[in-house]
């Protein structure tokens, strides 16, 4: 019997098995059916009339304080994911690396390089995301980014406990209702907008005066707060994947153009986003098994994008792959709106600390360490460089 603890410690030979064996699988513990290959993946992510993001069970609601962007559907997703969709624009997400992201990992990274030692996923790579992210959002760039940080933490520790620990859930629930961080920013910019997200949020498609309510604002940020760390957390993944295959870390550092695909590879390989959540509207056939109404179903999109069928040699990491789309950020209605954001900010990361740390290399001893099924961290990521600045 398939078992959480399987999946939490490497999920990707349970997936090999399952896809040949059960595609679609029940997990007794997790009270869901686990989904496993690529079209079937595709198939819960893109069909929303018979499999919604509605969700009224979910922690995450609570914790929230409200539904969040994720779990809404219809005319409340439309008109809250339309108020802030044009921000991930490609002339937005470039004057944003311009003016902020850049920037920002400059400064996180050279803090840094005196050190000659840290773990780059707590020590750069998760600061750089959550300081640039929410100075997009309109956060203080140092107050509102721990806030983020720390709430993006805590919730991907919930996303993936399934319920078994409930004092996690009142701890995290104390934490999440200290929220003047956010709710301050929140009134702030209902009188006084500017072009930040949460500005936009508050104010597009409203007439003028009447701003969306706090249940349409503060659950949707308040669940961003995993958007807010993605980025950095796909930088360490893409990190990981470069330091298990050498060649492919001498050919980035010698043209640094393949940061892109390497990124991109990264989310294929081993996205941080490893299952998305739908609920069944109706008694549904999938994958040859019979699905009753309001069943919970887990869309492994970690599965997926190493689906034999549709990727040759899929758990191998290759930069050099030839892969017009994978599912690392969904698909359908509720396909990431920042996702050409996410990508970018991870890139930048990267860039700034293999020019700012050149020689940066696992730290002796070091092994990968990652943890979680639902969301998949890579875990601590010990470095080493020489200390010496590189001129500019």
């Amino acid at each position: 019997m398939l078992t959480i603890s399987e999946l939490e410690t490497d999920p990707y030979p349970a997936y090999a098995r399952l896809r040949g064996a059960e595609p679609v699988a029940w997990v007794p513990e997790a009270r869901q059916w686990l989904v496993t290959g690529w079209h079937d993946v595709h198939t819960v992510l893109a069909d929303v009339e018979r499999f919604t993001t509605d969700q009224p069970g979910s922690p995450m609601v609570g914790l929230c304080g409200g539904t969040p962007l994720l779990m809404r559907e219809g005319g409340s997703h439309q008109d809250v994911r339309g108020a802030f969709q044009p921000d991930f624009a490609p002339r937005r997400v470039a004057e944003f690396l311009d003016s902020v992201a850049w920037p920002i990992a400059y400064k996180v990274a050279d803090q840094l390089v005196p050190s000659g030692r840290a773990d780059l996923a707590a020590d750069y790579f998760e600061p750089v995301a959550a300081i640039a992210m929410s100075t997009l959002l309109g956060l203080d760039p140092s107050a509102g980014a721990d806030t983020m940080r720390r709430w993006g933490n805590l919730l991907t520790k919930v996303a993936n406990d399934f319920g078994r620990d409930p004092a996690l859930h009142e701890a995290v629930a104390a934490e999440m209702a200290e929220d003047s961080a956010i709710t301050d920013v929140v009134e702030r910019l209902r009188a006084e907008p500017d072009r930040s997200v949460i500005s936009h949020l508050l104010h597009t498609n409203r007439p003028r005066g009447q701003p969306r309510p706090d249940a349409d604002v503060v659950p949707v940020l308040k669940h961003l707060a995993l958007s807010v760390v993605e980025p950095g957390w796909l930088a360490g993944w893409t990190l990981v994947a470069l330091w298990s295959a050498p060649d492919q870390l001498a050919a980035v550092r010698a043209d640094r153009a393949l940061l892109g695909p390497a990124v991109y590879e990264a989310l294929r390989w081993s996205g941080p986003v490893g299952v998305l959540n739908r609920r069944t509207t109706r008694a549904v056939t999938l994958g040859g098994r019979e699905l009753p109404a309001d069943s919970m179903v887990a869309a492994a999109i970690a599965s997926a994008n190493r689906d034999e069928s549709v990727f040759s040699e899929p758990d191998r990491f290759d930069l050099h792959r030839d892969v017009g789309v994978h599912l690392g950020f969904g698909a359908g209605p509720h396909h990431c709106p920042a996702h050409p954001l996410v990508v970018a900010l991870a890139r930048t990361a990267l860039e700034v600390l293999l020019e700012r740390m050149p020689g940066v290399r696992p730290a002796p001893g070091w092994q990968v360490a990652p943890h979680g099924w639902k969301l998949r961290l890579p875990g601590p990521l010990d470095a080493v460089w020489d200390t010496t600045l590189p001129v500019s």
